[in-house]
């Protein structure tokens, strides 16, 4: 499955180029929702999370958001940057 293959700090950092930041030796991003860093990502499950909006994130999910695409854009975005 797609959003399992690819990890999400990769996609937040490398894929999206995100604003992220390094906090006590955790990976912190700018939430693409509120804009906030109070976020983590859980690589066992490859998910992110913004502890102040609330919202759950997955590869998938990260690039419809922030990079404002629907589904069918986001998993070809997500194909073509694993292919490279």
């Amino acid at each position: 499955m797609l959003r399992n293959q690819i990890p999400i700090d990769k996609v937040i950092a490398s894929f999206l180029n995100m604003e992220t930041r390094t906090v006590h030796s955790l990976f912190r991003f700018r939430c693409p929702v509120c804009g906030n860093f109070h976020t983590g990502v859980n690589p066992k499950t490859n998910l992110a999370r913004c502890f102040d909006c609330r919202k759950n994130f997955n590869p998938i999910d990260m690039v419809m958001v922030a990079a404002k695409s629907s589904f069918i854009e986001a998993v070809d975005f997500l194909e073509d940057k694993m292919n490279q």
